[in-house]
């Protein structure tokens, strides 16, 4: 192999014209201006677009993220507001048990109350017949006293 990386030409097409085969002879393709420019040029290329690639990712992805930090905020938001709705909840229903409460002793009280005042009555009824009975059993033994005394006059 020659020292300059030159291969040799390829093998001419062949084109039929008629009967007979007659080869076509082209001239070789080479490359325009230095090859090392070419390559430097496509690498340059394709760092430019590896680049803008990057930057539409960076782009995209910050995007991205600012949507998911107010997708955050939101749910941080609703979060609270649930929080003091049910803060605000727990408060009415803490208000509403220490009402129950206090209803419940003042119920207990009065049905103490009504309990004493109707054993105080049941009582007050039942010394008012043991009264009555005490005045029957007087009247019985006046009686009783002044029979005897008329017998012994």
């Amino acid at each position: 192999m020659p020292a300059d990386d030159q291969q040799p030409p390829p093998s001419p097409p062949v084109e039929t014209r008629g009967d007979a085969a007659q080869p076509v002879l082209y001239a070789p393709i080479r490359p325009r201006g230095n090859p090392d420019q070419h390559r430097q040029a496509l690498a340059e290329e394709n760092e430019i677009h590896n680049s803008q690639v990057a930057q539409e990712r960076r782009r995209r992805n910050t995007q991205a993220a600012a949507r998911m930090r107010e997708r955050q905020r939101d749910r941080e938001r609703s979060l609270l507001t649930r929080r003091d709705d049910l803060e605000t909840r727990m408060k009415q229903l803490e208000n509403e048990l220490s009402a129950i409460r206090t209803q419940r002793q003042q119920n207990e009280a009065k049905l103490a109350s009504e309990d004493y005042d109707r054993i105080l009555s049941q009582l007050s009824d039942e010394l008012e017949a043991a009264n009555q009975a005490m005045h029957l059993i007087i009247e019985e033994v006046e009686k009783l006293v002044d029979i005897v005394k008329s017998i012994d006059i």
